[in-house]
């Protein structure tokens, strides 16, 4: 029996969301003994900042070490070696669609998505690229994929088009380490604090400084105060250095940068904060879901897909620092801070468990005919 070829492209395995997410997808469909898996990053990947160790050895990773901008022969050699794989299924995300052109117009018979990650105007800007993808979206040469219905919502103003699905994001359930005990007797002994983790790279659409003002806010009403840790790389040094000199001498407010026990911090906060200007679908928000890690979130984006207010977490009304400090005060004075920690466990096994989006995604792919096809 011949196995189907499925073949994800990305531009780079960077440490974001959707990076981290395309690997999970990987490895979740190289479960399947029908299939076989290709994860192809156009650009080389620095095994310190990328999740290279978190590829499955059931997943055929590639890299064609592609450097700025646009390759031409880059291009021609994905191509070439797209043909030689015979790939039946291709899948883009994020900068990598116009790559796969050729290999398009080249084979008739196979199929080929592209997920949008973020809003469509945000992910391809140019009008140029716009009128390219557009066609391709149109004609159904190219079927997008939306990871939230306010992804789809923008696809659709956008382009002026309504045919794009919506697939949600999803995370395998997380594992602590042996660090967790060590974490819980620095950050947890005597419990004179709420425990607030934020996880996301510096930058300013992840908009920490409302979070930290929100904090401060709190703190100096507050007997009981919040202990706030920021994990995430720094990618915007600038800014960095201008929420360095807002947190000051705080010490309720800590800095952590990257770390890859996200699962141990998350198990022991009390609460997971996200104050973005905007999200698609938070691949943090879908691990705090996964522990029981109770939201506190700005109402943008995906978010309002993923959390009922008062259910699974809490929304602020709006964006400002008056809302969202509200908003941790009523999430700390909950009565039945368990029952929303035991929906956010149920919301994840239900819709955000990465078995759900790979079923999904094999659903889309037509891979149950591909497969009567190569028996």
């Amino acid at each position: 029996m011949n196995k189907v070829t499925i073949v994800h492209i990305i531009g780079v395995l960077g440490r974001g969301g959707a990076e981290r997410f395309v690997i999970d997808l990987c490895n979740e469909l190289a479960r399947n003994e029908l299939y076989k898996v290709y994860l192809v990053s156009l650009c080389a990947n620095d095994a310190d900042t990328a999740f290279l160790e978190e590829i499955s050895e059931e997943v055929n990773y590639v890299s064609f070490h592609k450097g700025n901008g646009f390759s031409l022969r880059v291009l021609l050699r994905l191509t070439s070696w797209l043909v030689k794989q015979k790939a039946e299924i291709i899948h883009t995300h994020l900068n990598a669609l116009e790559y796969l052109l050729l290999y398009r117009f080249r084979n008739r018979k196979a199929r080929f998505f592209h997920t949008i990650h973020s809003t469509a105007e945000a992910e391809c800007p140019g009008l140029l690229i716009k009128t390219l993808r557009k066609g391709l979206y149109k004609r159904n040469l190219i079927t997008p994929i939306a990871v939230s219905h306010n992804g789809k919502e923008s696809f659709i103003k956008y382009y002026k088009l309504d045919n794009v699905l919506v697939i949600q994001n999803g995370r395998p359930f997380l594992k602590m380490t042996n660090e967790y005990p060590d974490l819980v007797k620095k950050y947890k002994l005597g419990t004179i604090c709420f425990l607030l983790i934020h996880v996301g790279r510096v930058i300013k659409v992840k908009n920490q400084r409302l979070l930290i003002e929100a904090v401060q806010k709190f703190n100096a009403q507050a007997y009981k105060k919040c202990k706030l840790l920021l994990i995430g790389e720094v990618r915007d040094e600038a800014l960095y250095q201008e929420l360095l000199d807002l947190v000051g001498t705080d010490e309720y407010i800590d800095f952590l940068g990257g770390k890859d026990n996200i699962a141990d911090y998350l198990a022991l906060a009390d609460f997971f904060c996200l104050s973005s200007f905007y999200e698609g679908m938070p691949i943090s928000l879908i691990e705090a879901l996964s522990v029981g890690c109770i939201p506190i979130c700005t109402r943008v984006g995906g978010i309002n897909d993923m959390i009922d207010n008062g259910y699974n977490g809490f929304l602020s009304e709006d964006s400002s620092v008056d809302a969202y400090c509200q908003t941790i005060k009523n999430a700390i004075l909950y009565p039945n801070k368990s029952e929303i920690s035991e929906n956010s466990i149920h919301e994840f096994k239900l819709k955000y468990h990465i078995a759900a989006s790979g079923n999904k995604h094999t659903l889309i792919y037509g891979t149950n005919s591909i497969n009567n096809n190569h028996v």
